[in-house]
This record gives structure tokens, C-alpha cells and sequence, in this order.
């Protein structure tokens, strides 16, 4: 008995942080959502839908919420201004404060990137749901900055490709330098 009760005292002190963690976190932090915006007879909409779907059985907190546009304009409007997206391209989607329009390569690997992230974090503020129930988004937009920033990613490689250019540039230079000092010995 003794052996069964201390068996039970160990159980209970090595899962009673796991379980005091999982009970006091957000709730939002179990139920992260990608809102997919979509319309009808959309062959990129079908495509994205495929493979959010796919995408997701990967991540077990995050859930796709679908948005028919047709069906909701005014929010879907909404949704478009608080983004600040001028163009009527389809589908978008969104998670925290990031949005991904259209469906590509670049799309699919940013918000994949975005989900990871998002799971990550600690905390993560639902931009949508502040739209959907007309409340101000800016300490939701601030808040959600530090989990996925995507220009930080895009800037890194813009600023690698631009270093691997400036060498091939002074290695060129160089070169046609070097070549015009062995042309002009020729030519003495």
C-alpha cells in the first residue's frame, strides 16, 4: 500500500505542472484558426482549400474557419480594409494579424511558417474575431508582430542575395582590371 501511494504522490508531483499549464493557459492558444476567404467557382480557392486541409492535419490546435464571400461581403469588406488589401484576389487567408492572398509556392510556405509560429507562441490575439465583433484591432495587430513578422524572413534574403551580387560585382571588376593590365603589357 505504502509502495501504491507513493507510486501516486511521484504521479502527482512530476504531472501537476503539465497539468496546471495546460489548464491555465488561453484559450485562443488551444484554438488558433486560419480563416480562409473564398468564392465559389475559384479553381486557386479549390486548390488552397486541398491543401489547408492537408497543411492542418500537421497542426492539431489549428482550425480552418471557410468564408464564403458571397455570403458575408460586409465582413469580408472589413476584413479587407483592417488588412489595408486593395486587390479582389481570392483566396485569402489569414491567421492573428498575417494575411496570404492568392495561392503560390511563396503563400504556402509563409503561412505554413505563420501556423508554426502561432503554435509557438504563448499567447496570439484573433484579429478576425475583433472584426467580427467590431472591436479595435491595434493592440491586437502590435501584440501578434513579435510571433510572425514575414518581412524579417523576406528582408534576410533580400539582403544575402544583394551581398552574393556585390561580390560577384567586385570580383568582376577585378577580373576585367586584371585583364586589361595583361592586355595593355600586350600591346607595349
Amino acid at each position: 500500500m505504502k509502495k501504491v501511494l507513493g507510486m501516486f504522490f511521484l504521479l502527482v508531483i512530476f504531472c501537476f505542472p503539465t497539468v496546471t499549464n495546460a489548464l491555465a493557459t488561453n484559450s485562443s492558444y488551444d484554438n488558433i484558426k486560419v480563416y480562409f476567404f473564398y468564392e465559389e467557382d475559384c479553381k486557386d480557392c479549390e486548390k488552397a482549400k486541398e491543401w489547408l486541409e492537408e497543411e492542418l492535419k500537421e497542426h492539431q490546435r489549428v482550425r480552418a474557419e471557410y468564408v464564403k464571400i458571397e455570403n458575408n461581403q460586409e465582413f469580408s469588406k472589413q476584413v479587407k480594409d483592417t488588412f489595408q488589401i486593395k486587390k479582389d484576389t481570392v483566396p485569402l487567408m489569414v491567421i492573428g494579424s498575417n494575411s496570404f492572398l492568392g495561392f503560390s509556392n511563396q503563400v504556402k510556405n509563409n503561412l505554413t511558417e505563420a501556423i508554426e509560429s502561432y503554435e509557438e507562441a504563448k499567447d496570439s490575439c484573433d484579429v478576425i474575431s475583433k472584426v467580427r465583433n467590431q472591436e479595435d484591432v491595434k493592440d491586437c495587430m502590435s501584440q501578434n508582430k513579435e510571433i510572425y513578422h514575414p518581412s524579417t524572413v523576406f528582408s534576410t534574403l533580400i539582403k544575402v542575395i544583394l551581398g552574393i551580387i556585390g561580390i560577384g560585382f567586385v570580383i568582376g571588376i577585378g577580373y576585367l582590371y586584371k585583364e586589361k593590365k595583361l592586355l595593355s603589357r600586350l600591346h607595349r
